[in-house]
């Protein structure tokens, strides 16, 4: 199936629930932004707010305005001028309010994640929908609910609105940065170890699961490795594919209703990472590279427990975690974002020693159906080789990601999500600070 395929239907699935996906337009083709204007008319706005940054705005904001004017349209605009990498938090949002124009019917956002978290974000709470021109195939969220933002010096995602229409232009993307591109194919591989954590929680919480939105997800993401060559070389077609992909993941995370087809621990390495350069005022990097390097990480830990040698029994053994230093440690891991993570600890209470003896029961006694989702996931050589050959960074060093932050990543990112990944299994059977000691020891 094609995207098209997926836009203005609602499927009544096996698993219960009705699918169904808000975007009503996406155009992935070479020549696309000239399309704008007629999705414009063709949906009945005649004054659209368009939103960029320096970047983008050179990219294709800039030729988006002057062909809109041509056709007739009135548009309004603003462009961040931030020095530096745009940050999506309180400030940005109310830089936008301040210069939003009364009368605006639709808000065209032109960028990639910072620039669709923000328009997502400000499109939703002035009651407006919003179109999103990409610039670079760098991320998944162009297609997804979610804006994150940076709240309190915490990342924060808030539900929001799917655009109403994603246009990606060909000529436009596949001149992007190669490193942008890169990460938006290490993105997409990290979806192995994404649905690999989202069918253990199916298993050992019993969580929703859909074996249609896996299948969807998995077989784009098989797709797109095939394509690792070309997207490399920044062909067009295979970058198109690639985009597609990631309009695909979001369209995925719509029918779960929840990000879980696309998002799991490789997410959770990549937002600790994130709040923690931020709060030490360090150059942000690209999503996509962190989630890279975070799928690299985690797929260590899967090999690990794969080649643990557990079995019920001894599972049944496992002895309590202790949790006593617990705030005095999350205070000193997440500085002036703790007061955040502790009180989604005690709103989720993943690691209440009563929830976590239910779950080491039921651990001991689906071991069998765990241990096949073990064998499921690829290697860490595998997952390497692919993102090395797409230019992906696969050293956490590399980017400034020290053997110490690898550490408390391992071991506190879980607690960024109250999502069940292999970080918390890991806890529940007291190997998560030992495996993270092994892998950064």
């Amino acid at each position: 199936m094609g995207i098209a395929d997926y836009l203005g239907h609602t499927i009544q699935c096996e698993c219960g629930k009705q699918h169904t996906v808000e975007i009503q337009t996406v155009e992935i083709s070479r020549g696309a932004l000239e399309e704008v204007a007629d999705i414009l008319k063709k949906d009945g706005f005649k004054y659209p707010f368009v939103v960029s940054d320096q970047n983008t705005y050179r990219a294709a904001g800039q030729r988006l305005v002057a062909q809109l004017e041509e056709q007739g349209i009135t548009v309004g605009s603003h462009m961040f001028r931030t020095e530096g990498d745009l940050v999506p938090d309180e400030e940005a949002v109310g830089e936008l309010l301040l210069n939003f124009e009364p009368g605006c019917d639709v808000i065209v956002g032109v960028g990639s994640g910072t620039i669709n978290d923000l328009v997502r974000f400000f499109s939703h709470r002035v009651g407006l929908p919003y179109y999103i021109a990409a610039t670079a195939p760098s991320m998944d969220g162009y297609a997804s609910t979610g804006a994150a933002l940076i709240v309190n010096r915490l990342k924060t995602t808030y539900t929001c609105q799917m655009p109403r229409a994603i246009v990606a232009d060909l000529d436009v993307l596949s001149t992007a940065p190669k490193e942008m591109i890169a990460a938006g194919f290490c993105d997409v591989v990290g979806k192995y170890t994404a649905l690999a954590d989202w069918r253990l929680s199916a298993i050992i919480n019993d969580e929703y699961y859909c074996d249609r939105v896996v299948d969807i997800m998995r077989t784009s993401l098989e797709q797109t490795v095939a394509l690792k060559d070309d997207i490399a070389e920044g062909k067009p077609d295979a970058v198109g594919k690639l985009m597609e992909a990631l309009v695909l993941a979001g369209i995925s995370m719509s029918y779960a209703g929840n990000s879980r087809p696309a998002s799991g621990s490789e997410h959770h390495l990549s937002h600790f990472w994130e709040i923690r350069f931020l709060l030490e005022s360090k150059p942000a990097l690209l999503h996509g590279t962190k989630v890279g390097i975070g799928t690299v990480l985690i797929t260590r830990l899967y090999q690990l427990l794969q080649g643990a040698g557990l079995n019920s029994e001894s599972i049944r053994q496992v002895s309590c975690p202790q949790r006593e230093n617990w705030e005095e440690e999350i205070h000193r891991t997440y500085l002036a974002a703790a007061p955040e993570v502790i009180a989604l600890e005690e709103s989720a209470q993943k690691n209440d020693l009563r929830n976590w003896e239910q779950r080491i029961r039921v651990i001991a006694e689906r071991w069998p159906q765990i241990l096949a989702v073990l064998d499921s996931v690829p290697s860490d050589h595998e997952i390497e080789t692919l993102l090395t050959t797409a230019g992906g960074v696969v050293n956490p060093a590399e980017v400034g990601i020290s053997a110490d932050l690898v550490r408390q990543a391992l071991i506190y990112a879980k607690e960024v999500r109250p999502r069940y990944t292999i970080l918390q299994l890991l806890w529940d059977l007291n190997l998560l600070v030992p495996y993270a000691e092994r892998l950064t020891g």
